[in-house]
């Protein structure tokens, strides 16, 4: 992971396309924008994660309509709810 310090106004390039600018810096929150072509998806992570379990769920419903496939996504939904109940303890620990 690459760790770069930057002040309000000052932006990062990624690639040649790409430009992430910090607008602005609130308590614990940073602010940023970002400008990039518009076939350039972008995501937070939460909302790629949540896509990406989606998948895992279809493709178990397209494999099998049997209890135990559905067994296997009660315990995979269960984990997920478990993880994000985890982290949004942490952050409302975090001062």
């Amino acid at each position: 992971m690459l760790v770069i310090s930057r002040k309000v106004d000052e932006s990062l390039l990624i690639g040649d396309t790409i430009v992430v600018t910090v607008l602005a810096i609130e308590g614990d929150r940073v602010k940023i924008g970002i400008n990039a072509p518009r076939e350039t998806i972008i995501l937070r992570q939460e909302i790629y994660q949540a896509v990406q379990d989606q998948v895992k769920i279809q493709e178990l419903m397209a494999k099998e309509t049997e209890s135990e496939t559905f067994e296997q996504l009660r315990k995979l939904l269960l984990s997920e709810t478990e993880k994000e109940n985890e982290k949004q303890e942490k952050s409302e620990d975090t001062p």
